[in-house]
């Protein structure tokens, strides 16, 4: 047995705990980098791949308190906590230990921020993230400098290793994720028009995110138009995954949520696919007369409301323009998954994306043209009852797989929100917008969107129909009642959100915040 008394176990507990950190530290910041340039999306998709290095970002916190504590217990130096918890209050080896600290405390607040990530500005947390780099470096430094094994070939040979690999990361993540923005489309040079002024919605509080330029225009069917996107600063990365859709603010005075159909490792371009809908918004009928390749508009997202989440076995089922949002998952699925799309559509000349489809995936395409069969699809016989069903379109498919489909095995992206009024009576409800601990009064004819607009309160907002997800707040009090239809409630529950432009409280009171 360990005799814990032993001053030369602790020192033993010292070496492999920081030896196994740093191990560690490396090959999570290794993953992060392999996720952000999807890499490793012939193995799995980014929900479970998010898991591992969540998995392994935490095991390696774990070893750094390990060596941290046995550094405290260890008799032959003698640290205080104040030793190691403070930079440069050690005798020992000032400058080292110092760094060791430093490193310490940025791995902290990382893992903190990494925990918190849905709750958190991207911005921030991107910013945050990154000086994970420079706790790498300080702990190189620190090793090399304080490191028991120093000197010895094994130990110069693995620093070599890790070192190389941190090194080998940070190349490939600036080499493969700051491309150069892709050119205009050959088929159509640039428009010669004036770019409009970005355009408000005369309800909305908020501008648009960023301003994005039209770089290339494809017609892919008769009413269907590809855009490519990108944004306007060169610096500017659009991070997002398969599922996400942007909002744009159009030179009408509309904005019009858009579903993302390109490679979401591209962090320099969006996709979108626009149908033509000739409805009374104007929104598709602007965009397919005036938008042209060198106009820019002002984009607000991208925002995830449609994730991806690991399973063994998919299958997709899009109706029509609801193809957009399930290209991007197709593209997305690892290799050895087993899926399949059911693709549903009046005619295949109008049916977005149909040949390619078949030609990337053979035999996992099915097709359905109404037109060509003589009537309408049944879905309950083309439903997979062991898959987890993705589906978009429109409401009347979505409204059969409802019925035919479980709910746990069922994702849905509408276009067109559920009358979701009868569930809830609205109430007189106080709301208390955290940031600024300001209580505001929601009375029963208004929502609580409306109301904190009213108080003074900045928000995104676009479709103000519960679809969109722009105006997403998180609940950090009291219990909402879900009227929307962005996601499932069961998901809104687990990362604590709510959609103020429809949603209300089951109790007299919420607290709220971005």
């Amino acid at each position: 047995m360990l005799d814990f008394s032993e001053p030369a176990v602790w020192w033993y507990i010292t070496r492999a705990s920081a030896i196994v950190a740093w191990v560690l530290l490396t090959m999570s910041a290794l993953w992060g980098i392999l996720l952000k340039t999807r890499i490793l999306r012939g193995a799995d998709n980014p929900d479970w791949l998010k898991v591992v290095h969540r998995f392994i970002s935490s095991l390696a916190m774990l070893m750094v308190i390990t060596h941290v504590v046995s550094l405290w217990m260890d008799s032959y130096i003698e640290f205080t906590v104040a030793d190691l918890l403070i930079p440069f209050a050690s005798s020992f080896e000032p400058l080292a230990v110092a760094l060791g600290v430093i490193a310490m405390w940025v791995m902290v607040i990382v893992w903190i921020t990494s925990v918190a990530m849905p709750w958190l500005p991207q911005g921030v947390w991107k910013a945050i993230h990154f000086t994970s780099y420079l706790s790498l470096f300080a702990v190189a430094v620190h090793s090399g400098m304080v490191g028991s094994d120093v000197g010895t070939p094994w130990y110069t040979a693995l620093s070599l290793v890790l070192v190389t690999m941190a090194t080998l990361a940070g190349v490939i993540r600036v080499v493969l994720t700051k491309r150069a923005a892709p050119r205009a489309s050959a088929k159509e040079a640039p428009a010669q028009v004036s770019t409009p002024a970005v355009a408000q919605s005369p309800r909305a509080t908020k501008g648009p995110d960023f301003v994005a330029k039209v770089v290339a225009r494809q017609e892919l069917t008769p009413s269907i138009v590809e855009l490519t996107l990108t944004p306007v600063d060169s610096d500017h990365e659009v991070e997002w995954e398969a599922g996400a859709h942007i909002t744009l603010h159009l030179g009408n005075g509309t904005e019009r949520q858009y579903s993302l159909v390109g490679d979401p490792a591209d962090n320099r371009s969006l996709r979108i696919a626009v149908l033509n809908t000739g409805g009374p918004g104007g929104g598709s009928q602007w965009i397919h007369d005036h938008v042209r390749v060198g106009m820019e508009l002002g984009v607000d997202g991208p925002i995830q409301a449609f994730p991806l989440k690991a399973h063994h076995r998919y299958q997709f089922v899009a109706s029509g323009i609801g193809i957009t949002p399930l290209r991007a998952m197709m593209h997305s699925i690892p290799a050895g998954r087993e899926w399949e799309l059911v693709y549903l559509g009046r005619t295949r000349e109008d049916m977005a994306y149909v040949e390619e489809l078949e030609e990337q995936f053979p035999g996992k395409v099915r097709v359905w043209a109404s037109a060509e069969n003589g009537r309408r699809a049944s879905l309950p016989s083309l439903v997979d009852p062991a898959a987890h069903v993705y589906a978009c379109g429109s409401e009347g498919v979505l409204s059969e797989l409802e019925k035919s489909v479980a709910p746990d095995r069922l994702h849905l992206e509408r276009f067109t929100p559920i009358d979701r009024s009868a569930e809830h009576t609205a109430s007189q409800l106080s709301v208390t917008w955290e940031p600024t601990g300001q209580t505001i009064d929601v009375p029963p004819e208004s929502t609580v969107l409306e109301s904190l607009e009213s108080a003074g309160v900045s928000l995104n907002a676009s479709c103000r129909r519960g679809v969109c997800g722009s105006c997403e707040l998180r609940v950090i009090d009291g219990e909402p009642a879900h009227m929307d239809s962005v996601m499932s409630d069961e998901d809104k529950d687990e990362v604590g959100v709510m959609y103020p432009c429809v949603s209300r409280a089951k109790g007299s009171s919420l607290t709220v915040s971005v």
